[in-house]
């Protein structure tokens, strides 16, 4: 078998001296003795031991046994994890942290979050994969999962058994160490004052239809210097299909290849009201809709259809997998209509020149029927707007099959002291229209 890594019999006598504390031979360890071993080196000692090579951990002098000792922070209960222990040295403050790769499932039904664990390095070998160390059995210069028959001579469990206190950081420290020579170890985080990102409200956390890992973004609320980072989620999760918490707060979570990993959603505390930039003049998610299925009434907004004659069609409130948005239906055979669904007043406060968010879903497209303006007022049905101020950038002539966020930069006429965005369905013919429009999570802000 081929060494890659500890070689020179110098080198093994380096890591006999630095690592255990005694090197007699009263502290070879036998396999009876399993239930008085004590860990005689420290995770941060091991993990130092890496440098661009597979280690492979053998037996270095007079039948000693290497074993580093660390406190489980992971739990595959909810399957967000899998096959896979994460441990670190310390349950407060942590210098260390790695990861077991195993073949064994449910292992939070024998080794829970805050369980201290010895590991029995001899057989094993290590490894780095973005930035996060990896350990597991090694065999013919290469790492792979411990096997279940052999997880119990490698892994064995203390009656120590504490609370881990997550390690209160900033998206900024992460980053900053993520761009250093230094960045931090696999350890459990504690995150404040973040949300999901605007453009994935709505959303759940992850794939409904398939098993793929799903990444969402997460953004700061507090710092100047708005910063993200990703948290990921599984596709085997027991909780893939459940909405995301839209609203904002702490997260304590897995760092792992720099990105964030729950154990379950338990881990997500996000109670308080969302925060929202002070360059975002208009933000509608239609979640606060009550009523679904019926005709959308916002406080200030504007839902009428001034057609003549007057038809009863308007937009109205559709709800699909806990996420609410507004919808026009088709515009039927023969009837010509105009329905207006317009936002509520938005005064201009340092600039005229705006950016205009919208997502935008187009069904059964047949005919270009959805027309945005800018609204200088509204009185009763009396719609006072300029086909010169028509936004037609963002509008779609063709099925998207769901969502797309949709951008363009708008610029407010000088004589007005106000505006709306007016979304205008506007059946022009009497031939038959199958289109229908579906907008949700419209956004007007500062550039």
């Amino acid at each position: 078998m081929k060494n890659t890594y500890l070689k020179p019999f110098m080198l093994l006598s380096i890591i006999v001296a630095t690592l255990f504390a005694c090197g007699d031979d009263d502290n070879a360890i036998t396999p009876e003795q399993d239930k008085d071993i004590e860990a005689n080196t420290e995770l941060l000692a091991i993990t130092s031991l890496y440098e661009n090579d597979i280690v492979e951990f053998n037996q270095v002098q007079n039948g000693a046994t290497l074993i580093a000792s660390g406190f489980i922070i992971s739990s595959d209960v909810s399957k967000n994890i899998n096959q896979q222990i994460y441990i670190q040295d310390k349950t407060e403050d942590p210098t260390s942290g790695v990861v077991i790769d195993v073949a064994l499932d449910n292992i939070y039904l024998t080794h829970g979050i805050g369980q201290e664990i010895l590991l029995k390095l001899n057989g094993l070998g290590m490894q780095k994969e973005e930035n996060v160390i990896h350990i597991g059995a090694y065999s013919n210069g290469e790492i792979t999962p411990i096997s279940s028959d052999d997880f119990q001579d490698f892994v064995i469990s203390t009656n120590n058994n504490e609370a881990i206190v997550p390690k209160t950081i900033t998206i900024n420290e992460i980053l900053e160490a993520a761009n250093s020579d230094e960045p931090l170890s696999t350890i459990l985080v504690s995150i404040e004052n973040v949300q999901i990102i605007d453009e994935q409200l709505n959303t759940t956390y992850a794939n409904i239809d398939n098993n793929s890992d799903v990444d969402k973004t997460l953004i700061n609320c507090i710092d100047e210097d708005t910063q993200t980072i990703i948290l990921q989620n599984s596709g085997l999760s027991t909780f893939k299909a459940l909405p995301f918490p839209t609203e904002q707060g702490a997260i304590t979570a897995i760092l792992s290849k720099n990105k964030l990993i729950i154990r379950d959603t338990n881990d997500i505390d996000f109670t308080e009201e969302r925060c929202i930039d002070d360059s975002v003049l208009l933000y509608e998610d239609f979640q606060s809709v009550t009523d679904t299925n019926e005709i959308i009434e916002l406080d200030g907004w504007e839902n009428i259809n001034i057609s003549d004659p007057q038809l009863f069609i308007r937009w109205e409130a559709k709800k699909t997998n806990d996420n609410i948005f507004a919808e026009i239906e088709k515009g039927g055979p023969t009837q010509k209509y105009d329905a207006w669904l317009i936002t509520k007043e938005v005064q201009i406060v340092n600039t005229r020149t705006l950016k205009l968010s919208v997502d935008i879903n187009v069904n059964n497209f047949n005919s270009n029927d959805l027309e945005i303006f800018i609204v200088e007022n509204v009185s009763g049905d009396n719609i006072n707007f300029s086909e010169a101020n028509e936004i037609d950038d963002i509008v779609l002539s063709e099925d998207t099959s769901g969502f797309i966020t949709k951008e363009t930069t708008i610029t407010i006429p000088s004589d007005y002291d106000s505006f709306r965005i007016g979304f205008r369905y506007n059946k022009k013919s009497s031939t038959p229209s199958e289109t229908e429009y579906q907008i949700d999570n419209i956004i007007i802000s500062e550039e």
